[in-house]
């Protein structure tokens, strides 16, 4: 059995990789509504709500990048729609969709080197594919 190693797996925003990440991941979560009545012996029954999606991420500062910490503030704060894409270079797959950046941190610690870490927070429908 072959695994994905971690580092085949990058994050762009408008086609652009982000450069000198350390990690990035996909999360989605479907709401539940309840549906459980009182004549199924309190069996719990529920139904599929709203879908939620973020994509967080961690990178190094690395003013060289092409797409770096700068693109991402600005991305921040003008509060600009980006296409996105998780892309495993290795399988093909893939998650893309729409979304903005509401969180973005930049730290400057002693002797270590300086990080951000944000999110992406998916806007709409968020969908997956394998490119061939």
């Amino acid at each position: 059995m072959a695994v994905v190693i971690g580092n085949s797996i990058g994050l762009y925003v408008n086609n652009q990789l982000i450069g000198c990440l350390t990690a990035n991941s996909f999360n989605s979560t479907t709401a539940e509504i309840e549906t459980t009545c009182k004549d199924q012996n309190g069996a719990y029954q529920f139904r599929f709500g709203t879908n939620t999606a973020e994509l967080p991420f961690t990178g190094n500062f690395d003013p060289a990048s092409t797409y770096g910490l700068e693109d991402l503030l600005s991305v921040h704060k003008n509060e600009t729609l980006v296409g996105f894409k998780m892309l495993d270079t290795e399988s093909g797959l893939y998650v893309y969709g729409y979304g903005y950046i509401p969180t973005l941190s930049w730290t400057g610690d002693l002797n270590v080197s300086s990080t951000f870490t944000g999110s992406l927070k998916v806007s709409g429908a968020w969908n997956y594919a394998t490119a061939t």
